[in-house]
């Protein structure tokens, strides 16, 4: 979603490297720091489907001489305390919180809509949280 939310917004976007780090952070890691290698400054965000990755992601940018908030910007998904505290600090662009109290709300919103013999959608969207240097959560 990120790549098209930033074309969509107009911003002309070249993606350099698409690959897979499950979930570790080790592997976000060795994936940014191959991608820091081949790539160099052409690599302007870095955006990580966890915040375990980004963690990873971080240490590669970092080894590789480069500064978070000054000519790279790193992303991550979940909202660890440790990815806040490195928000507040600026070693890391953002992250954003996974809202599990929303999506349990939400939840329980659809099964009494299904008791109540209503019609339910099949997908449901519970906005995440935006955590960045202004967040006060």
């Amino acid at each position: 979603y990120s790549i098209k939310a930033l074309t969509d917004a107009g911003v002309q976007v070249k993606e350099l490297v698409k690959d897979v780090g499950n979930w570790d952070q080790t592997k976000g890691q060795e994936i940014v720091a191959s991608a820091l290698v081949k790539y160099g400054d052409e690599i302007e965000v870095v955006f990580c489907n966890n915040d375990g990755m980004a963690l990873g992601a971080a240490a590669a940018i970092e080894a590789a001489g480069r500064t978070v908030g000054k000519d790279i910007y790193l992303l991550g998904v979940d909202a660890l305390d440790e990815c806040k505290e490195m928000v507040k600090k600026g070693t890391m662009t953002g992250t954003v919180l996974n809202d599990h109290i929303g999506q349990s709300h939400k939840a329980v919103d659809v099964a009494i809509q299904a008791m109540n013999g209503e019609s339910i959608d099949n997908y449901y969207w519970v906005d995440y949280v935006k955590v960045d240097a202004s967040y006060t959560g």
